[in-house]
């Protein structure tokens, strides 16, 4: 027999109790942290703490804002219909004001908060938002329209381009890159220009070597290795290896992936023996002592050139949608931390507005999403540097769990996470742990535990999360009838 009790009941009471506390709770899969939070959030009322619309709850996205939104009602509900005196009236006129309260997405509170104040954030009252699709459209519009706009003004970094062998539109992929990272600076640095020619000559060479050991005619199609061969041969013959361009241009020929797919020995035959040797001997060889290193060289000589011209671009775009009044889901974080970051007034104002943020999926968060929070819980006003920034007691409940973080092509890590859990806890937070899985059967939790823990030791704490293990409370077997059985005030509902 199970014991019913979680082991983590400890930290699930005093999510309930202590609602001066800022904390983050750490929760593993099926523990019931949407449950928690939004429980507390009603205890939160109950207490008299907080009036409703002085609250806010925020997730990742729209669907698990909506099944926040509903939990936070339905708890509201429940716990109204037992409550009686002051505790009563105030959870009725919570459950009357609940529209004022804020629950949604990190980018729907960003423009909430941009339109209470769009004149100090240096916004038309009336901009509008662009959904990914729409984005995707400006910024390739944009893109050309800034082209268009350098070849009317003659910009001398167009010709230089072509000299150097770069296409404007091979910059485009780098444009829309930056463009998610526009709150980083990029190192632009000079770097003196490599020699290209002994490499190239190398190349050059090699490809004369390896052509000539090409079938005629062919017994099938041409195989990738072929193709690249042919391509570089006419460079050589059309162009010559007399400029930077033609030079880095054969080197990134011959190091593309597809001069390194499969061989086809059918379309060397009778000369299958040296296609192998090339494909797993010659070519690798080469590629790897001359062609990449001075491949490497070359690029981080043209990075700081590209650099400074696609943040022309930027600037650019930026200046597009300023006039046309759109702001894109990145504008919206990034207006808002900087009208918080900037103006203490409107800091403080806001604090005032939004006196106790929950977060669900903290580990969904990125840098900028982070400095907006702690800017909105500082007490701090005029620190501008958020790292810095301590959180007043009880303004700030968050949580997430690590391990569970999938979104680290939008900056969300384990640093980030790392960071505020320490400002948090400096400010005389406590970081709270759910481990009690309500998902999962003991038999997997033990196997998830066996299997996961060694796993996990053997990566980089830099990078990875520690290993959590879950604590079994359902009872093993495929009939869920036990679940029942154990005692409802022991279980988070709506888990």
């Amino acid at each position: 027999m199970v014991d019913p009790t979680p082991t983590d009941q400890p930290a699930r009471d005093r999510i309930l109790s202590d609602l001066s506390l800022n904390a983050i709770v750490i929760a593993g899969a099926g523990s019931g942290k949407t449950t928690a939070l939004t429980q507390r959030m009603v205890q939160s009322i109950a207490s008299g703490s907080v009036e409703v619309d002085r609250m806010v709850g925020i997730t990742f996205t729209n669907k698990a804002a909506a099944e926040m939104r509903g939990r936070f009602q339905q708890s509201l509900r429940e716990e109204a219909e037992g409550a009686s005196g002051p505790e009563a009236r105030r959870l009725a006129r919570a459950l009357e004001r609940i529209d004022h309260c804020f629950v949604g997405t990190i980018h729907a509170f960003c423009a909430q908060l941009l339109r209470k104040r769009p004149l100090e954030a240096g916004l038309p009252p009336d901009f509008t938002e662009v959904d990914e699709r729409e984005e995707r459209t400006l910024r390739r519009e944009a893109w050309h329209r800034f082209l268009e706009h350098c070849q009317n003004q003659q910009d001398a970094r167009l010709e230089r381009f072509e000299t150097l062998g770069l296409r404007t539109q091979d910059l485009l992929q780098f444009f829309e890159t930056r463009i998610v990272f526009d709150d980083l600076s990029l190192k632009t640095s000079p770097v003196d220009r490599p020699d290209l020619k002994p490499a190239a000559e190398a190349a050059a060479e090699f490809v004369e070597e390896v052509s000539a050991q090409i079938p005629s005619p062919l017994e099938g199609r041409a195989d990738p290795l072929i193709d690249v061969l042919m391509k570089a041969r006419t460079l050589l013959m059309n162009r010559g290896l007399t400029t930077h361009g033609d030079r880095s241009q054969l080197l990134a020929l011959l190091c593309a992936k597809s001069a390194n797919s499969a061989v086809t020995l059918r379309s060397w035959r009778p000369n299958e023996t040296f296609a192998r040797t090339v494909r797993d001997v010659l070519l690798p060889r080469l590629q790897d002592d001359v062609l990449k290193p001075a491949l490497s060289r070359w690029r981080r000589y043209l990075y700081p050139l590209v650099a400074e011209f696609i943040d022309d671009a930027m600037a650019y775009y930026e200046n597009q949608r300023r006039q046309a009044g759109k702001l894109t889901f990145q504008d919206l974080l990034t207006r808002a931390a900087a009208l918080v970051r900037e103006d203490s007034i409107v800091r403080k104002t806001f604090q005032n507005c939004y006196y106790r943020i929950f977060l669900d999926e903290f580990q969904d968060t990125d840098p900028i999403q982070a400095e907006l929070l702690l800017y909105l819980t500082g007490e701090d006003l005029a620190q501008r540097d958020w790292r810095r920034l301590k959180p007043r007691p009880g303004s700030l409940f968050i949580v997430g769990d690590e391990m569970q973080s999938i979104y680290r092509f939008r900056r969300a890590d384990v640093e980030t996470f790392r960071l505020v859990k320490d400002r948090v806890v400096e400010a005389g937070g406590q970081v709270l742990r759910l481990d009690t899985s309500f998902r999962f059967q003991g038999r997997l939790c033990d196997w998830i535990n066996h299997t996961f823990s060694s796993l996990f030791a053997d990566r980089d704490p830099n990078y990875q999360a520690d290993f959590a293990p879950l604590s079994k409370i359902r009872p093993d077997g495929d009939d869920p009838v036990g679940v029942r059985s154990i005692s409802l005030d022991k279980i988070p509902r709506h888990v």
